[in-house]
């Protein structure tokens, strides 16, 4: 960490309080440090859980769904834009442009999840952001719900849907219910930080993917592997993201 002005405390301290639902803002209080320094500190962080979990694929059986989040420009310097209602009122599917960006939610049955920012629900956007996530041939089963966006699916013989707008909600072994539960757990965990950035939302959604998917580790163990994490690709390029 040669190239880092903050003490090697610092940065495992502020790994293992990422574990915990602690805005950037407290723990900058707690170091005594400035926010900036500590928003730079968790950044770099992030990004290095992002380029680790961009090469998880999920295997067996597979659900998606999406959700949607409101994330606009907070934060950006310069940035000028026209008020809007409180809340961002926004009925219907949201997307990157309106500041309502829809998080595709992938979750295998035995456990891993990947929650991806996309700029929309199209079918293409959906197609290239979901076979990233896993071989298809290490695929088991794949289910969904009845959305347009999942219809290129259908020539899958492993891909089968249930219809919500009917009432269905499960088909024997057919069902969504273990993604749907996975966004019960991140609204309230998104909830802590009171707004973020969408050009950020990547960084929230790769934290919260590696401690989901650690969640049965022991707490040092975790906040080792993320400082490990940061040591091992320090000298890495930095970290970019399209959301198409």
């Amino acid at each position: 960490m040669d190239h880092s002005r903050l003490p090697l405390r610092v940065w495992f301290f502020t790994a293992f309080m990422m574990q915990s639902k602690v805005s950037v803002r407290e723990l900058a209080k707690d170091l005594r440090l400035p926010y900036n320094t500590m928003f730079s500190a968790v950044r770099k962080l992030r990004e290095n859980l992002y380029l680790t979990a961009s090469t998880m694929k999920l295997r067996g059986i597979v659900e998606l769904d999406e959700v949607y989040v409101t994330a606009g420009f907070k934060g950006k310097k310069g940035f000028r834009r026209r008020s809007r209602l409180r809340g961002l009122k926004r009925r219907g599917r949201g997307t990157y442009a309106v500041d309502k960006p829809p998080i595709l939610g992938v979750v295998e049955r035995k456990g891993l999840v990947r929650l991806i920012p996309m700029a929309d629900v199209a079918s293409r956007t959906v197609l290239r952001r979901l076979f990233k996530t896993f071989n298809i041939e290490d695929v088991e089963a794949l289910y969904a719900d009845d959305y347009p966006a999942y219809n290129a699916l259908r020539s899958l013989s492993l891909h089968e849907t249930v219809n919500h707008s009917i009432g269905e909600y499960a088909k024997g072994k057919v069902y969504t219910n273990t993604v749907e539960a996975e966004f019960s757990v991140f609204r309230p965990w998104m909830a802590t930080y009171r707004g973020v950035s969408k050009e950020n939302l990547y960084l929230y959604c790769a934290q919260y993917n590696f401690l989901r998917n650690t969640r049965e580790e022991d707490r040092a163990k975790r906040a080792a592997a993320i400082a490990i994490n940061i040591l091992t690709n320090i000298e890495e390029e930095p970290c970019h993201i399209s959301f198409i």
